[in-house]
């Protein structure tokens, strides 16, 4: 073992684990660096020698590591170790290692660690430069340990690993690193990031990393990027933060700060996984359109698959057509908690086929099928056109028997890109939720609010099912629109819009189990509508208000209607003067099944509900009024109550409230 042949602009210092300075590391170099620990240090000790892992502290762990070289002294080491500081323009080398395989070249401040073995190998990294970097170039895997350094290169990439061996990067704990590149290549090398490598890289260690790339990526791999409890903050980058074929998050942080058109904080070839730790990221970029092709600025871009099991996530996006999520593929959401908020607008286009089209704001958008089982997932979008949870084919959200989980919130602001009062000539509208296939309700809290024009709850363009769990829709449009029909076998369904239909289907409605409570609120539309198709009755209780009864087909239904267009178990509907403030309540026997609320002015509205005649061993009869007294469990704001106490039971009649 020797120190390595350098030129003649670097500094050579000992041998790691040389803490006497005798040129070789010996017994006695334990005993020394064993006296440090106890306070005993004696005058010709060494520090930086015996700091051998490169943490700034001595301890029982490079006390261990001098005894293996001692062990080893007659050997070839077994792990060789390299160790480079930067200080301005100088550079200081030295370390164990055999220099037949293992070598160091200096060009001012600008270092080259070339491995012609086979062998792994470590190579620590501290000091300051603003006009430095690290190339190593090895076929063998690497373990490169920063301690509070920071490197500033004016000619390529920081540091550089330009063959494909696996990379082990290890942030010594409590250290802050700041990596920063040129914003232009002398030579085109093929580093396109400020910390690039062609082969895997892998972030451990308790430290901190700030990445700033000015001519391309922050941190780019050809292969995959993994993080295990470090922190890596990615500042400001011309293309993506973080750049690989696949991306897994352990433990640890990320944070991504995107300014750039069409920029990406994380960006997947294959997949991104989030199993752990957390990432906050703020975008203000937004698409770059090429000749009618759009790129967007998204915070997590994966062109494969990408899944959420754990963690956090809170990403903000705040230029126009911007995503906080991208998924090309499938998207699964398993545990964990989803933030997300557009705050960009929507926009025309003409797009690659010569038409006029529209871009829109997402939280989260997924070509492929989306899956969400557990967690917690807010969506916020506030500009025209912004949607929520988007997904191009098929949606399934939570586990059936499950009921509160899990928990999703909705909320669009914006109105159409296309506005107009005649709905057919609406554009680029809101949507909370959309599925373009199939969408599957099992379980879980679900609740979708739209305040502006078009604003649409849940749309579904294939068939739609609810088994279980709590859906709530507040919109200004249709609460939900399905383009064939919609199942409702269980679970509680509550449609309030203020412009449009509660429910529209523009096939059948067909109702087995469950309570579905449907509202309009404005003239001349209805709770449920499937003028297109049937409404079928098997089971459940409904409870509708609209500006006009249940529409079926192209005729209005009228009271107690029996058409073949119904299931023989029916349903009833009365005209009713609702009152501001007053209440209808739906009792089964002595017990408030729910009571609805008339928060708007007074009006008249049609109530449609379960036929109780048509129920074998059943009553139901409806109240009005004020609220009883007694406490109830809320589960919808007020609107919706469910549970009770008995009160006097009133006919199902026309009656003014």
């Amino acid at each position: 073992m020797s120190i390595a042949s350098v030129n003649a602009s670097a500094n050579l210092l000992p041998l790691i684990g040389d803490v006497n300075g005798d040129g070789q590391v010996t017994i006695t170099d334990v005993v020394k660096t064993i006296y440090f620990i106890l306070g005993n240090s004696s005058s010709d000790f060494d520090f930086a020698a015996a700091d051998v892992n490169g943490d700034g502290e001595i301890t029982i762990t490079d006390v261990g590591s001098i005894i293996n070289t001692v062990l080893e002294k007659d050997k070839v080491t077994a792990i060789d170790t390299i160790k480079v500081i930067f200080q301005d323009n100088q550079v200081f080398i030295y370390g164990n290692f055999d220099e037949n395989y293992l070598h160091a070249s200096v060009s001012g401040a600008k270092v080259k660690v070339k491995s012609s073995g086979k062998k792994p190998f470590a190579c620590f990294v501290e000091g300051e430069s603003t006009n430095g970097s690290l190339v190593v170039d090895a076929d063998t895997t690497c373990s490169l340990i920063m301690n509070n350094l920071q490197l500033t290169s004016l000619e390529s990439a920081a540091i550089n690993f330009p063959k494909k061996q696996k990379v082990n990067i290890e942030l010594s704990k409590g250290s802050q690193n700041v990596l920063c590149d040129a914003s232009s290549r002398e030579e085109n090398d093929g580093a396109n990031a400020c910390l690039y490598s062609k082969g895997t890289l892998a972030f451990t260690g308790k430290g901190m990393l700030s990445v700033s790339g000015n001519y391309g990526h922050g941190i780019a791999s050809s292969k995959n990027i993994s993080i295990d409890g470090s922190s890596i903050v990615i500042a400001d980058v011309v293309k993506n933060g973080i750049h690989c074929d696949r991306f897994t998050l352990k433990k640890g942080q990320v944070d991504l700060r995107l300014q750039n058109e069409a920029s990406k904080g994380i960006k997947a070839k294959e997949e991104i996984v989030i199993k752990d730790g957390s990432i906050e990221g703020e975008a203000t970029g937004g698409i770059i359109n090429n000749n009618g092709d759009l790129s967007y600025c998204s915070l997590l871009k994966s062109d494969g698959s990408m899944m959420v099991s754990g963690g956090s996530l809170t990403l903000i996006q705040s230029g126009d057509g911007g995503r906080c999520i991208s998924v090309d593929k499938d998207f699964t959401i398993t545990g964990g908690s989803l933030n997300l908020k557009c705050f960009g607008d929507g926009g025309q286009y003409i797009n690659t086929e010569n038409e006029h089209d529209y871009y829109t704001p997402k939280c989260i958008t997924v070509d492929d099928s989306l899956y969400i089982t557990e967690g917690v997932v807010y969506c916020t979008s506030t500009g025209l056109g912004g949607k929520g949870i988007v997904a191009d084919k098929f949606l399934a959200i939570g586990v059936e028997g499950e009921q509160e989980r899990p928990l999703i919130r909705v909320e669009t602001k914006g109105e159409c890109i296309i506005n107009n009062e005649d709905e057919d000539l609406r554009f680029g509208c809101p949507k909370g939720i959309k599925a373009n296939d199939e969408l599957y309700i099992y379980g879980g809290d679900i609740a979708v609010t739209t305040v502006g024009m078009g604003g649409e709850g849940v749309e579904c363009n294939g068939d739609m099912y609810i088994l279980g769990g709590t859906l709530e829709c507040n919109t200004f449009d249709d609460g939900i629109n399905v383009g064939h029909a919609i199942e409702i076998f269980g679970g509680c369904v509550y449609c309030n819009s203020v412009d449009n239909d509660g429910i529209d289907s523009n096939g059948s409605i067909i109702i087995s189990n469950g309570i579905v409570a449907s509202i309009n609120q404005k003239k001349p539309n209805e709770s449920f509508d499937s003028r297109n198709a049937h409404f079928y009755l098997y089971g459940g209780t409904i409870f509708g208000i609209g500006s006009r009864p249940v529409e079926i087909g192209e005729t209005i239904v009228p009271l107690y209607n029996t058409s073949n267009s119904l299931s023989t178990d029916g349903y009833s509907s009365l005209g009713l003067l609702l009152k501001s403030g007053k209440y209808v309540y739906l009792q089964k026997c002595n017990e408030i099944v729910f009571a609805l609320r008339n928060e708007n002015q007074e009006r008249r509205v049609f109530l449609t509900i379960t036929n109780p005649n048509n129920i074998e061993n059943q009553t139901y009869t409806i109240a009005y009024g004020d609220c009883p007294l007694g406490e109830y469990k809320s589960l919808f704001d007020g609107k919706f109550i469910v549970g009770g106490i008995p009160f006097n039971s009133f006919p199902i009649i026309d009656a003014q409230m």
